[in-house]
């Protein structure tokens, strides 16, 4: 009988571009929407409501650029998926305080 997995090789560097693409395009959109909703959290109390959202929306583009180029410096695809993932839950955390702290 034919299966897929005995005729995929994962061993093939292909695969390893083919994890980091992935990581890239939703790590780094995961990553960049949350540290959106930080910054604005972050600026809410020193400026008004719409000029923080903006600001945080600004920042998003920059954050996604550099999760895109740290994604594919590190040494191995797992490495990239667990610091995009730790990165993640900690500005989920520190948001959560902020959006605890201002309310």
């Amino acid at each position: 009988m034919f299966f897929v997995g005995d005729r995929i090789k994962f061993s093939n560097p292909r695969w390893s571009v083919f994890s980091r693409v992935l990581c890239a395009i939703l790590g780094g959109y995961a990553l960049a929407t949350i540290s959106s909703l930080f910054w604005a959290q972050l600026l809410y109390t020193s400026m008004g409501q719409y000029e923080a959202l903006h600001i945080g929306l600004l920042m998003s583009f920059l954050v996604y650029a550099c999760a895109v180029l740290w994604v594919f410096s590190v040494k191995s695809a797992q490495q990239a998926w667990l610091g995009l993932l730790k990165f993640n839950v900690i500005l989920i955390l520190i948001t959560w305080v902020l959006f605890q702290a201002n309310n």
